[in-house]
Formats: structure tokens, C-alpha cells, sequence
């Protein structure tokens, strides 16, 4: 039996400011050794219940926040960027019982959530498929059911995960913390968020037989940016529509040409001062 899982950092358990986020941090150090051992924690009690093989993406920023030398043998992690299936790279490798969502926050438009955002940082303001306002979890759900794989499990703070049940159903979810404001919340201590992360873990696998895909067919891409620039230049691209001041639209064919899509959007972005 094998599992996918994605990590971010900003859903981990303590993680509630920008001190935590960049090697820059005043407890960035802290921040991604709570999120290394969120995610050993889930491995193993998935080891426990018979996964004998794990690929895990690291997710945030540089995409190497995750002390690799910590993991276990049976886990092959995904670093950096970029990567055209974003922070499911490596779902494509076969099959899986299933796929976790660790440490995942609300997307950009959210009234409330800690250090919300969608892929692109400050760059998107919103995103939506198909008509659907789609934060980090909707999009990568869509994309592990390009391939057949459910999302079974995601943890978060409590207006992620109402966000992430509201597009995905009923999955089994961990809160470690409650959000106050953008970069405040009241926390679960590391030991008791990794424990319930441990016990989430093995009731999403028992369950894992009954969960489905979650799947978009012929998916619409509007992106809404916080600037003019990005929608303007991007334009300039057959096959991209600007439908007003700061959105573009683009059909993609299924999820894995979204999913290339955006990856270029953000790399793009990334070299242009808007």
C-alpha cells in the first residue's frame, strides 16, 4: 500500500506569523522542524496501519523547508521547483490508497485564516475553476484526481479545513489551532497537534476504502491578481482571455494542463516586478 502526501507549512501546528515562513524568520528554524515532524508522524502511523511506501511533497516556499534527514526509509520526498504538477508533484508515480494534505491554510479571497493565500503569495488575489472559488487544497485535490487518487485526510486551522470540507466532503480533518486574525491564533502544542495528527491518520485509512476521487472535468482557470500588469501581459498568450482589469481565463484540457499553467504563471510572476 502506498500513500501521497503534500506539506505546507502554514496550516502546521504554532505557525501563525511571517516569522515562520522564510529562512529570514525569527522562528522559521522552529517552524520547519514542527512541520518535519508533523509529517513523520503522519508517515508513520501510516506505516503502522501497512503503508509500506510514502512520496512526500514539500510544498512551501523554496520547497525545501522539510529536514529530510529526519524521514524515514520508506519515504521519498519531492523538493524545489519548479514543477508542473505544483505541490502534488509525484502523484503521478503510480498508485496510491490515497493522498494527505498536512499543514494547509485558506485560500487568498477568505474573509478569515491564518496567513491565507493561494499559490501565488501576494501576486493572486483569487482563483476559480469552473465558475468556483478554489483555495490551495481544491486545486491539488483536482489534480490527485486527474489520477485516480482521493484526498482522505487534511490538517489546518478551523477555517481551512471548513473551507477544504466544503469543496471536498467529508474527509477526516485535524484542527491544530483557532484562528484570531490573519497572523494570530490560539495553538495546540507540537505534542498534542502530532499525536490527533497520528490519530487522524489512521481513521482516514480505515475509511480510505469508501473515499473518491475528487474530479473536474473540462476545467475553466480564472485567475484574479492584485495587479493590473500580470492580467495585461498575460493576455498577450493564445488561449488566455482577460475578462476584466485583474482576471484572465484560460480552458485548460484537464487539471494537468491547469496545473502547468499556474506553475508558469507563478515562475513568471516571480521574475517581473509588477
Amino acid at each position: 500500500m502506498r500513500l501521497y502526501i503534500s506539506a505546507d507549512i502554514e496550516g502546521i501546528v504554532g505557525v501563525v506569523s511571517r516569522d515562520h515562513l522564510m529562512p529570514e524568520g525569527f522562528e522559521y528554524e522552529n517552524a520547519r522542524r514542527w512541520m518535519t515532524d508533523t509529517v513523520v508522524n503522519a508517515c508513520e502511523a501510516a506505516h503502522e496501519e501497512g503503508v509500506e511506501e510514502i512520496i512526500l511533497s514539500d510544498s512551501h516556499g523554496n520547497g525545501e523547508s522539510i529536514l529530510i534527514d529526519r524521514l524515514p526509509d520508506y519515504v521519498q520526498i519531492v523538493r524545489s521547483w519548479p514543477r508542473p504538477l505544483m505541490m502534488m508533484q509525484g502523484v503521478e508515480l503510480g498508485s496510491f490508497v490515497g493522498a494527505m494534505l498536512l499543514g494547509y491554510h485558506a485560500g487568498a479571497s477568505h474573509l478569515s485564516g491564518v496567513l491565507s493565500h493561494t499559490i501565488g503569495g501576494t501576486a493572486f488575489a483569487e482563483i476559480r475553476i469552473n465558475g468556483v472559488v478554489m483555495p490551495e487544497a481544491g486545486i491539488n485535490a483536482a489534480v490527485a484526481g486527474h489520477f485516480d487518487v482521493p484526498v482522505l485526510l487534511a490538517s489546518g486551522d478551523n477555517v481551512a479545513l471548513a473551507e477544504i470540507t466544503e469543496r471536498l466532503g467529508d474527509i477526516v480533518t485535524v484542527p491544530v489551532k483557532t484562528v484570531y486574525s490573519t497572523q494570530s491564533a490560539i495553538t495546540l502544542t507540537p505534542n498534542v497537534a502530532h499525536r490527533r495528527i497520528r490519530e487522524g491518520v489512521k481513521t482516514a485509512l480505515a475509511r480510505a476504502s469508501s473515499a473518491r476521487p475528487f474530479k473536474l472535468a473540462n476545467p475553466v482557470l480564472e485567475i484574479v491578481f492584485r495587479n493590473r500588469l500580470p492580467a495585461e501581459y498575460l493576455s498577450y498568450l493564445k488561449g488566455v482571455e482577460r475578462i476584466d482589469g485583474y482576471t484572465i481565463r484560460y480552458r485548460g484540457d484537464d487539471m494537468i494542463d491547469v496545473s502547468r499553467f499556474i506553475q508558469f504563471v507563478v515562475g513568471y510572476n516571480s521574475r517581473l516586478t509588477f
